[in-house]
């Protein structure tokens, strides 16, 4: 468990950074319109595509990554304890 978990950081790890390092590299999202938008976008599903509040959205970088990567640590989180709890009362 403690090994697929770390795995699983891992890798919303390195898809933040990759999608970082792109970000960085186009010199921010360019609506669509830019080298590697397409990219930064999947990178950041399925979270990126959900339609977020004004305040969230005027910053690329937070709606596009830093959002993202703060959802998928939640929900491995949430099902690293929800596995825990499962197997704990199944014993």
């Amino acid at each position: 468990m403690k090994k697929g978990m770390a795995i699983a950081m891992l890798i919303v790890t390195g898809v933040t950074i990759s999608s970082s390092v792109l970000f960085s590299m186009q010199g921010g999202f360019g609506g669509g319109h830019g080298d590697f938008d397409r990219a930064i976008f999947f990178l950041g599903l399925p979270w990126a595509a959900a339609p977020w509040p004004e305040v969230l959205i005027k910053h690329d970088f937070i709606w596009l990554i830093v959002l993202p990567f703060l959802l998928n640590v939640l929900c491995l989180f949430w099902v690293g304890v929800t596995m825990r709890k499962f197997r704990r009362t199944r014993v």
